[in-house]
C-alpha cells in the first residue's frame, strides 16, 4: 500500500479563514467513513507539513474511520440472539483491524489454522516446512500427514461463497482422502438442504453473519458430530468469507468469541500505528516517504 491510498487534503473555509485537514477515508458495506485533522490554516500546506501530520496524528485518524464503520455495522444488521451492540462492535473492529494487518502471508495463516484444527498434531512451523520444503516431523505418521495435506487442500477450496450442500460433501470427500474414515452419509442430505437453505436466507434478508454462522457450527453439530474437522472448517471457512479470519477453528461460545476479540484488539491497533508510522519514518541517509494526493 501507498500513502496515497489512505489519505486525501481538503480545504475549508471558516470565519473567512481557509483551513485545510488531512483526510482518511475508508469504505465498508458501500459506504464511506471518514476522520480529519488540521494542518494548517491560511497558506496551503507544505509536503513536509502533510506528512508529519499524517505520521502524528495518521493512526489516529484511522482508528476513528474504524470505530465509525464498526458502530455502523453494529447497529445495522438485525440478530436472533445476539443483539448486544457493545459486543458486536469488538466484533467488528477485530474484522476491520485485521483486515489491515499484513504480517502474516496467505501461507502463514493457513500453518496457524491448520495446526489449529482437531487431530492435526503439527505445530504451525512443521505446517509451513512441510509444504515448503516437504519436510517430515521426525515421528509423525502417514496418517497425520494425510491429514494436514487435507485440510490444506479443503482451505484452497474456499472463495467467499455462502455454504451449499454440494460443498459439505465435496469437503467431506476433500478431508476424508487416503484416510481410514466414512464419508459424509447421504442420508443427512435433506437436514442439511433445509439448515443451508435457512443460513443462506438469513444473511441475505441482513443477520449479523458471524452470529449466523455461528448458530449454523451449533446446529450441525448434532449431524457431524463425528466429523469435527469437516464441522471445524464449515465453519471456519464462512467466517472467512465474512472477513473473521483468526477465530480458532473449534467455534466458541459468542461470549468467549468477544472475550477473545476483546484480548487481541490491542495488539492488532499497536500493528495498524506500526504500519501507519513504517509509511512516513524517516530512514537514515534517506527521504521522507511522501504523500501521493488524490
Amino acid at each position: 500500500m501507498t500513502a496515497g491510498d489512505f489519505y486525501r487534503i481538503e480545504f475549508r473555509i471558516q470565519n473567512s479563514v481557509q483551513k485545510y485537514y488531512l483526510i482518511r477515508e475508508i469504505f465498508s458495506d458501500a459506504k464511506k467513513f471518514s476522520a480529519s485533522r488540521l494542518i494548517t490554516s491560511g497558506t496551503p500546506p507544505t509536503r513536509t507539513e502533510v506528512n508529519r501530520c499524517a505520521s502524528l496524528y495518521g493512526f489516529d485518524l484511522e482508528l476513528k474511520c474504524i470505530a465509525k464503520a464498526a458502530k455502523y455495522r453494529a447497529e445495522s444488521f438485525s440478530y436472533d440472539q445476539y443483539d448486544d451492540t457493545d459486543a458486536v462492535f469488538e466484533l467488528e473492529r477485530f474484522r476491520l483491524l485485521l483486515a489491515r494487518r499484513l504480517q502474516l502471508s496467505a501461507e502463514d495463516h493457513t500453518a496457524e489454522y491448520i495446526a489449529s484444527c482437531t487431530g492435526v498434531t503439527f505445530t504451525s512451523a512443521e505446517v509451513s516446512k512441510l509444504f515448503a520444503d516437504g519436510t517430515i516431523p521426525r515421528g509423525k505418521t502417514l496418517p497425520e500427514v494425510n491429514l494436514v495435506q487435507n485440510i490444506a487442500n479443503a482451505v484452497k477450496m474456499r472463495d467467499g461463497r455462502l455454504i451449499s450442500v454440494s460443498r459439505i460433501y465435496k469437503l467431506s470427500s476433500v478431508l476424508s482422502a487416503n484416510l481410514d474414515k466414512a464419508l459424509l452419509s447421504a442420508d443427512l442430505r435433506p437436514v442439511l438442504e433445509k439448515r443451508t437453505a435457512e443460513f443462506s436466507a438469513k444473511i441475505k434478508a441482513g443477520f449479523y453473519p458471524f452470529e449466523q454462522c455461528l448458530l449454523l457450527y451449533s446446529d450441525l453439530q448434532e449431524g457431524i458430530a463425528d466429523d469435527p474437522v469437516l464441522l471445524e472448517e464449515i465453519y471456519a471457512s464462512q467466517l472467512a468469507g465474512f472477513g473473521y479470519v483468526l477465530f480458532p477453528s473449534n467455534a466458541p461460545s459468542f461470549e468467549e468469541a468477544v472475550s477473545f476479540v476483546r484480548s487481541v484488539n490491542p495488539i492488532l491497533e499497536r500493528e495498524v500505528r506500526r504500519l501507519n508510522e513504517e509509511m512516513f519514518r524517516v530512514k537514515a541517509g534517506g527521504k521522507q516517504k511522501q504523500l501521493e494526493l488524490f
